[in-house]
């Protein structure tokens, strides 16, 4: 099957959709990729163990249950291989967390027989998920890097004290936090903001009985809309295909936490060192790099690299630039189409956390002019769509069906 829409006229950019892909997850991050793929005809398979997840009830995504990549691997892998002989064909295997591109690495070797993988083997990828190794890449590259120590024991803990605070407390590489009890004793954060050396032992003792590992990192100045975003897919031979920049509006909790409304605009200056510290990683596949520019001087400073499909990648198709066609002609070994990102800036909205830090402000625990995130022209709600009203429906927890049908052949 072939598709066209409005902006595939050209012959030479005729999508074959024949193929399917399968996505481990759908919260935000699967239901996306799922409206991304499923409008241009393309079936989506997503599977979950949560029944709750918003994409389990889109209309472009078939649902099916499944075991966790965290908690079941050995099951999850029964699965998918059993789901493969099942489609008769390989289909492209997407990942939404780091816990599945661990699940994926583990067990590389069955799984590029049954799917395609258009991300990093094993080795590789090991040095992209550590934090200590991307911060030297990008070091050699000449990319700013805030100032940081590694703690390896507990110890070591002293070694910290020598740096300006308030730091960023994180683990080395992400999964590190998701073992079991310890994302409890860090209070289900990603990353924790310390304002002084005192505050970072007591935080410190609170988990590193479970894991000493952790990267303690300078804080850049700056407030939410510092923070830069270069999203790209890079193809098999390394080079970048298609990218679109953004900055964050507004983080839940401020500062140090999940992206609550994202604004893509174009940021020429993030084009340089984001595309060499790709180059130098020998990249491959959908990543999201986060830089954030020093309110003292301007100067950008690389934070971290997610090397995967993330929650506000889908802001790059509406202003022109789908990574997610990007990555399934790539692994399906069609042409690339040239993406350009447009000029109107559009703003990315979580529905759920905008709700919650509402919540926040009212109890006094964030300031009030977080409210503007509500009054921001072209807003692009992350759940919510005209087309497809199931998943904000379950999201307000409306009685609503669960999707098992395939998206249409031809898109809408």
């Amino acid at each position: 099957m072939t598709a066209t829409g409005s902006d595939h006229k050209s012959t030479a950019w005729a999508l074959q959709i024949d193929t399917p892909v399968v996505v481990l997850n759908t919260f935000h991050t699967g239901l996306a990729i799922g409206r991304d793929l499923g409008r241009l005809g393309i079936r989506v398979i997503g599977l979950t163990a949560r029944r709750e997840a918003w994409g389990n009830y889109s209309r472009w995504v078939e649902s099916r249950p499944s075991p966790d990549s965290l908690s079941d691997p050995p099951e999850l892998l029964s699965c998918l291989l059993e789901l493969s002989q099942e489609l008769g064909v390989r289909a492209v295997l997407l990942p939404t967390r780091d816990h599945d591109i661990n699940f994926i690495s583990e067990n590389w070797e069955a799984l590029s027989r049954s799917f395609l993988l258009p991300m990093l083997p094993p080795g590789p990828m090991r040095r992209v998920l550590n934090k200590d190794t991307v911060a030297g890449v990008a070091r050699e590259s000449g990319i700013c890097v805030p100032d940081s120590v590694t703690i390896t024991r507990r110890d070591d803990i002293d070694k910290a004290e020598r740096l300006c605070f308030p730091c960023i407390c994180k683990p080395v590489v992400a999964t590190q936090w998701r073992k079991p009890g310890i994302w409890a004793a860090v209070g289900s954060q990603k990353v924790r903001l310390v304002s002084s050396f005192a505050e970072l032992k007591s935080f410190y003792q609170s988990f590193s009985h479970i894991d000493p590992l952790v990267s303690v990192q300078e804080w850049v100045p700056g407030d939410d809309k510092n923070l830069l975003v270069f999203g790209s897919y890079c193809a098999a031979n390394h080079e970048v295909t298609a990218s679109f920049t953004a900055r964050k509006l507004l983080q839940s909790p401020r500062l140090a936490g999940t992206g609550v409304a994202v604004q893509a605009l174009q940021l020429p200056d993030l084009e340089e060192p984001a595309r060499e510290l790709l180059r130098r990683l020998q990249f491959h596949g959908i990543s999201e790099i986060e830089f954030k520019r020093d309110e003292r001087d301007g100067r950008i400073y690389l934070i971290e690299i997610n090397p995967r499909h993330w929650d506000q990648h889908g802001l790059g198709t509406a202003v022109g630039v789908n990574l997610s066609e990007a990555l399934y002609r790539d692994a399906t070994g069609q042409p690339a189409r040239h993406m350009w990102q447009s000029g109107s800036p559009r703003v990315w909205i979580g529905d759920l956390e905008v709700i919650k830090h509402f919540a926040w402000v009212l109890r006094g625990y964030a300031p009030v002019k977080d409210l503007a995130v509500f009054f921001v022209p072209n807003k692009m709600p992350s759940v919510f769509s005209l087309d497809d009203l199931r998943p904000f429906c379950s999201l307000l927890g409306l009685p609503v069906r669960r999707s098992r049908s395939t998206a249409p052949s031809k898109p809408a």
